[in-house]
């Protein structure tokens, strides 16, 4: 039972309490107070009538009028006038029973009911009078006066005790209830709090003013303030591991395996852009520049090259870039359309940062570009950015050299003629789903992922989500497309009845109307909302904070699970999330690559899994390609696997 029926039960207990020692007292206090008054009247009635009548003649007719005239004005219930010697009655009036049974409602004989004249009798005492006749004593007067106004008088008192209360008790509750939701609006935080705890969102509240209610707050903020301390300390440690297994130690750049993996990753995945470019710069003479510099400036300068190239790199981070080996740093860049502009602006970075610093006989830095399509094999696209690089080197002003590799063929090639294909496959409902399984440990199903994928409008051509997505963005259409992906993702559902996963771009999780339609779809369908599974970018959830969490607010009470995908340049950040309540991460395919063959990226990936699982959120693996790899991650504690290598 709730405090505020709790209350309420205490107040009617008291009231009644007080009601029934309030009735018993005043009733009975108003009834000996009315019972003295009615006889100090019947007395005074009495010594007035006999008085009168010794006055008068005693002839019966004119008694009898007097009687008659003081029974009719004074409401007695009898007059009696008695003969002294042989106690005859002379004359009597008294109360018709008959009459009073009948009584009109509304009179004084029927205000007050039968049961409360049974429970409360008042007794009236009659009054006695001598009546004379000169010095002759002539009869004894005996009346008593009618007890109907005293009863009325009492029920009247009665009914409006009962309504003070009733008043009373319906005043205090109200004003209890109020007091008490103020005084309980502390533990209503407390409890979300506790909840919050239960979910492994570890969020910490203002202590209240309550001293019971500051106790448990504080104590469940100290426990909050300690989980998160630790997963900031585990995950600054597995960020300095990642450094150390992912990046080189001089430049700060990703080392050539980890650089490779994601390279091959960007080829090979469908939500990658559909083309790009690989670009690998030179610094040549190292050697030379080690034996003439010294150590210690030449690393200050592989340093300055390395921060010149981040320099240049988008702030959406789709860019990529590496250390290659001693020599050459290399830049990926998806989506490049004009690789003659990234050449030219190459030649003024370089020339600017690096090139100064260095002896006029090392002052060459080759610089070749490779264009890409997605499909291509990693070799080939090595082998070409090495043949423009040779090609760059062998050029007196070493001028940067591109290699244009199976130029792409494009569906449409400006904003407007994207802007009206993608409008046309809105409206003919030429965006379908991909589903590609993604199983547990058990290698039993956990979801589907459901790739958007668009039926080219006119063409037989099947468009992915890495060659539409870019454009819409910059068409305005992505939050038509993510609307419609969850609507089919919704009834994907209600057919199949397993979980299904879709990709939620950053920029609708940042545009509130997108997200309350989302949030619409799933309140109608609350059965199916509980199998559908929403990937973020990686990136998204720490540069749009604010969104991401409104977003998850929204969203997850309606029972969807909301997570990561791709993680894996940000982890040293994922103790910010202790306050989120994600339900899952997924590993980039980058860093599950060969990790069978990998133990530094074994042990990161173990951590990193541990964090995970104390905050309560699964650990899905990408781009699994092979049995070996889909062991390795069980024995890493990894929950999910998804890739070409896992089959349902």
């Amino acid at each position: 039972m709730s405090l505020i029926k709790q209350l309420w039960l205490a107040i009617v207990v008291v009231m009644l309490t007080a009601l029934g020692v309030s009735f018993v007292v005043s009733t009975l206090s108003a009834r000996d107070y009315l019972q003295q008054e009615l006889h100090r009247k019947n007395l005074d009635n009495a010594n007035a009538l006999a008085l009168a009548m010794t006055q008068l003649p005693k002839d019966p007719t004119t008694l009898e009028l007097l009687l008659a005239a003081q029974f009719d004005n004074s409401h007695y219930e009898f007059i009696r006038l008695v003969e002294p010697a042989n106690q005859t009655v002379i004359m009597e009036r008294s109360i018709d029973t008959a009459a009073i049974a009948s009584a009109a409602p509304g009179s004084a004989d029927a205000q007050a009911p039968a049961w409360f004249r049974a429970l409360v009798p008042i007794r009236s005492e009659p009054a006695r009078s001598l009546v004379s006749d000169g010095w002759t004593p002539f009869a004894t007067l005996t009346l008593k006066s009618d007890p109907a106004f005293a009863y009325s008088s009492l029920w009247q008192g009665t009914l409006q005790l009962l309504t003070w209360f009733v008043a009373g008790a319906l005043l205090i509750g109200a004003l209890g209830s109020v007091l008490l939701r103020a005084l309980l609006r502390p533990l209503g935080r407390v409890v979300d709090q506790a909840r919050a705890i239960g979910e492994r969102r570890f969020i910490s509240t203002d202590t209240p003013d309550t001293p019971e209610f500051a106790a448990v707050v504080t104590a469940m903020n100290t426990l909050s303030n300690r989980v998160r301390t630790m997963l900031e300390e585990e995950s600054a440690r597995l960020e300095g591991l990642r450094q150390a297994v992912q990046h080189d130690a001089v430049s700060g750049l990703l080392n050539r395996e980890h650089f490779l993996a994601q390279v091959a990753h960007t080829l090979e995945s469908d939500t990658a852009p559909r083309h790009g470019a690989l670009v690998i710069v030179r610094l040549t003479h190292l050697i030379q520049l080690n034996e003439s510099l010294g150590r210690a400036t030449t690393d200050a300068l592989l340093r300055k090259l390395a921060d010149s190239l981040k320099a240049m790199l988008p702030d959406d981070g789709t860019w990529l870039i590496g250390r290659l080996n001693g020599t050459d740093f290399a830049i990926l860049a998806p989506a490049l359309d004009t690789p003659d502009a990234l050449a030219s602006t190459l030649t003024e970075q370089l020339e600017l940062a690096v090139s100064n610093s260095l002896p006029d006989a090392y002052r060459a830095l080759p610089v070749g570009i490779a264009c890409y399509q997605r499909g291509d094999a990693l070799p080939q696209l090595l082998a070409h950015a090495d043949v423009a690089l040779d090609r760059s080197e062998l050029l007196p002003d070493t001028q940067p050299q591109i290699e244009h590799v199976n130029p792409a063929t494009r569906p449409a090639t400006d904003l407007a003629g994207w802007r009206a294909l993608i409008a046309q496959a809105l409206d003919t409902g030429r965006f379908h789903l991909a589903q590609f399984p993604v199983m547990n440990r058990h290698r039993e199903l956990l979801h589907i992922e459901t790739p958007v994928r668009m039926q080219h409008p006119t063409d037989d051509v099947e468009l992915t989500a890495g060659d539409v997505l870019p454009w819409a963005t910059r068409c305005g259409l992505l939050s038509r497309i993510d609307e419609t992906v969850a609507e089919q993702a919704l009834a994907l559902i209600a057919k199949q009845g397993t979980g299904v996963c879709i990709n939620l771009s950053a920029a609708s999780m940042c545009h509130a109307p997108t997200i309350s339609r989302i949030a619409e779809l799933l309140s109608a369908q609350p059965a199916a909302a509980q199998q559908l599974w929403i990937d973020l970018p990686e990136g998204a959830a720490f540069r749009h904070g604010v969104e991401f969490r409104a977003l998850c607010r929204r969203l997850k009470p309606l029972g969807c699970h909301i997570g990561l995908e791709h993680v894996s340049q940000q982890v040293c950040r994922i103790g910010e999330l202790h306050d989120v309540g994600l339900d899952y991460l997924k590993i980039s395919a980058a860093v599950i690559r060969g990790i069978d063959q990998n133990p530094g990226n074994q042990t990161f990936l173990r951590g990193l899994a541990t964090i995970a699982h104390t905050m309560g959120m699964q650990v899905i693996a990408e781009g699994v390609t092979s049995h070996t790899e889909a062991e390795q991650l069980d024995a890493l504690g990894f929950d999910g696997l998804t890739g070409p290598g896992i089959r349902h």
